[in-house]
């Protein structure tokens, strides 16, 4: 173990420096430039089998040091939760404080496991739901099948419903057209719901060849620019599609390959086994996730401040992140939804501390009911991994990487999930 110095900086933060051994540090970097290295090519020697000290001056010793403390951080991190007995919330900030080719000084900033004392956690009756899969069911989802694998052919006649209208259009608001209004050869499937209420209606009867101008009005929630606005887009209908679903039977069903399903009958059957499946996922998650808020109910919890508008601005950047994948300011996505951006804030406080209630309960479940993963534990669920998908148990692990650790505690809550589950009704 290399050594450390414990810093208690407040109730949920530890601060841990670690000053790791020459001997460690040193061994960690030939490991790095060993692998590094592996893919160094030299004229006149076979990629990686060049002298060393040819190789040298073709790797950057940056990234030699790069790679060492990658391969050591997760040893090192999951060393100190062992010794100094600490139970991460979540990830740590890790800072290099110290670093030459003889030294290196990492500093951990770990948040806590804030504290938590059980009250009932078995025995209780939340009401396990019924799973039933119907006749009707079935049928949608055949019915949706058949339209996942739908072909679709230009159609002579006027646009119904579920057709698909090729377009041109380009949208106005007091005769200026205005930005993100005008597309050419736009695919729309009327009654998708794809653009704003009214306008799909009015594209219904129309056919190839034909020009018609949309007049709606723009929901009260949309872009400042365009809320509550009256535009007319002007249409040009190139092409109208139709889907043309096929005929359910032995000849769809061969072209759709499910295992064992070669007559309707067992397609049905099919379908009914998955849907129960699904139904029973769906069921039992929905049970928990009851479950444990009435176990948090009936806890002592105490969550500090800063523990809570962590997990709540990790929550808010992951949702900006995806609105600008998606061409999204947050403020616009919120007045799209129509949202204060007040009220955001107060929901997403209010579900970051109920999710942090239920992540303590579960560890907390763990600790008292002694569900610790042990390595043969991982390595048998590896083992079964391996087995599924016909692969070596090494490469499982080479694949995980420094996820193993993660992996290991999806076990563990999965087990804590299991007892809660049989032993409450």
């Amino acid at each position: 173990m290399e050594e450390t110095k414990v810093n208690q900086i407040d109730d949920g933060r530890v601060e841990v420096l670690v000053n790791v051994k020459e001997t460690t540090w040193k061994d960690a970097q030939a490991k790095a430039f060993k692998k590094l290295a592996a893919n160094v090519t030299i004229p006149g020697f076979r990629k990686g089998k060049a002298p060393e000290n040819m190789i040298k001056g073709k790797i950057d010793q940056v990234k030699v040091m790069d790679e060492a403390i990658n391969a050591l951080l997760p040893v090192i991190y999951k060393d100190i939760l062992d010794k100094e007995n600490i139970k991460p919330f979540n990830q740590p900030k890790v800072d290099v404080t110290k670093l030459s080719d003889k030294e290196l000084e990492i500093k951990f900033t770990i948040t806590t496991l804030p504290k938590i004392t059980l009250g009932e956690y078995k025995g209780l009756k939340i009401g396990k739901g019924e799973v039933s899969v119907t006749d009707k069911d079935v049928d949608n989802a055949i019915d949706a099948l058949r339209v996942k694998n739908a072909t679709v052919a230009v159609k002579d006649g006027t646009a119904a419903k579920g057709d698909i209208v090729v377009m041109d259009f380009v949208g106005k608001v007091n005769g200026v057209a205005f930005d993100g209004g005008t597309a050419e050869n736009y695919e729309l499937e009327l009654g998708s719901g794809t653009f704003i209420p009214g306008f799909e209606d009015q594209l219904v009867g129309v056919k190839a060849g034909d020009k018609k101008d949309v007049n709606v009005k723009f929901p009260e929630n949309y872009t400042p620019e365009l809320k509550g606005k009256d535009a007319t887009f002007e249409c040009k209908v190139h092409e109208v599609k139709e889907k043309k679903l096929p005929e359910l039977n032995e000849e769809f069903i061969a072209d759709v390959k499910i295992n064992d399903v070669k007559t309707v009958e067992d397609l049905r059957a099919n379908q009914k086994e998955r849907l129960t499946a699904q139904k029973t996922a769906e069921a039992r998650r929905d049970y928990i996730n009851k479950l444990i808020d009435a176990i948090a109910e009936k806890a002592t919890i105490s969550i500090p401040n800063e523990v809570v508008e962590s997990q709540m601005n990790m929550h808010k950047k992951d949702l900006e992140n995806r609105m600008q994948q998606s061409g999204l300011t947050l403020e616009t996505y919120l007045q799209i939804l129509g949202q204060k951006p007040e009220e955001f804030e107060a929901k997403l406080r209010e579900d970051s501390k109920k999710e942090i209630a239920g992540y303590l309960v579960l560890e907390e479940v763990a600790t008292v009911e002694n569900l610790e993963v042990t390595d043969a534990d991982l390595d048998f669920e590896l083992a079964k991994i391996a087995e599924q998908y016909k692969m070596k148990v090494e490469d499982i692990r080479k694949n995980l990487g420094n996820q193993i650790e993660e992996y290991r505690h999806n076990i563990k809550m999965n087990r804590v999930e299991d007892l809660l589950y049989k032993n409450n009704d």
